[in-house]
């Protein structure tokens, strides 16, 4: 079981309430913290949450279902519904639970706690192998502050308690593909993205990847990066970053040589390789060059400025000459 699926919370100083998992019954795991759930074809489950108060005011919570991604950093996340679903999942957690009407905005008085509903409807056609999203809880009229040097802090406290639906059993094998390669900015920093896709419904955890991209058709490596312990959602994809630091992005045609590899105990050691071929535009160079925050500024070259107004003066002065000697002739 991957370590990272988990009910999720941020810093718990100053939340003002908790969230607490029902065990609904029929769990691979009934002691874990998340809805660790068997499910069949065409099944209907009910999970429940505890909402608590301990406070001395009345407090309001909404809550959500996600469906999980994978982040850069190639961590599942839990606490957002990804801006596009991979094209691989036919299913999405997002789709398939619903939290009660009455439950997706819950007033709790002060010194009390309340149980809010969320209905599963597994489809018949789902196929074997994992579902994967979570319980989003957010208290309401929280906010965020700015400091008097216009720095944003966000204050907000949440909860996500990870679902996991297990249709019938675990899949016999993962796969991963190399779906695209790209240039960007992650965080106004130069990037070559190698889009990595898990097309499965699974979970690949202790997966590590090394990228080196080099010239086309030669093998001098230009830029590298390498990771390890990271873990993919099922039927997701990441852009993961080989970043540029502070050289430029030249135009011209590439090659990224990827290998990811996968130690996951589900399975035997997986691995798997690509060569992708792919170009930089001037255009882009130019314009992600201009943008990148920690491109250097091209070093002023003053001895080449400081031989250029000499030969202007020395051609003025040879004008002066010549004109010179014209009016004493």
């Amino acid at each position: 079981m991957p370590t990272n699926v988990y009910a999720e919370e941020s810093p718990n100083k100053g939340v003002g309430y908790s969230v607490q998992k029902v065990s609904p019954g029929n769990e691979v795991d009934s002691t874990s913290s998340f809805y660790d759930l068997a499910v069949a074809p065409g099944e209907e489950r009910t999970i429940e949450a505890k909402l608590v108060n301990p406070t001395n005011e009345p407090i309001v919570v909404v809550s959500k279902i996600f469906t999980a991604s994978t982040n850069s950093n190639g961590e599942i996340n839990y606490t957002m519904q990804p801006v596009e679903l991979d094209r691989s999942l036919k299913h999405s957690v997002s789709e398939l639970v619903e939290v009660a009407a009455s439950d997706t905005k819950t007033e709790i008085a002060p010194q009390s706690e309340k149980l809010v509903r969320a209905t599963i409807n597994i489809p018949q056609d789902v196929e074997s192998g994992v579902l994967l999203g979570s319980w989003y809880f957010e208290k309401e009229g929280q906010s965020t502050d700015s400091n008097e040097k216009g720095i944003v802090i966000n204050n907000k406290y949440s909860y996500a308690m990870a679902i996991k639906m297990t249709v019938q059993q675990e899949i016999e094998e993962p796969n991963m593909n190399l779906l695209t390669v790209t240039t960007g900015l992650n965080n106004y920093r130069k990037v070559i993205n190698a889009n990595l896709q898990n097309d499965r419904p699974a979970i690949v955890g202790s997966l590590s990847v090394t990228a080196k991209i080099t010239e086309k058709e030669k093998f001098d490596v230009l830029y590298e990066n390498q990771s390890d312990g990271m873990i993919m959602a099922p039927n997701s994809n990441f852009a993961y970053p080989v970043f540029l630091n502070e050289q430029p992005l030249k135009p011209g045609d590439y090659t990224m040589r990827l290998t990811a590899t996968s130690d996951d105990p589900k399975w035997t050691s997986q691995r798997w390789e690509w060569n992708k071929d792919f170009t930089i535009t001037a255009n882009d160079a130019r314009k992600l060059n201009e943008e990148a925050l920690n491109d250097p500024e091209q070093p002023t070259n003053w001895l080449l400025y400081v031989i250029l107004a000499l030969a202007i003066l020395i051609l003025i002065l040879l004008v002066l000459l010549i004109r010179k000697r014209k009016h004493t002739a």
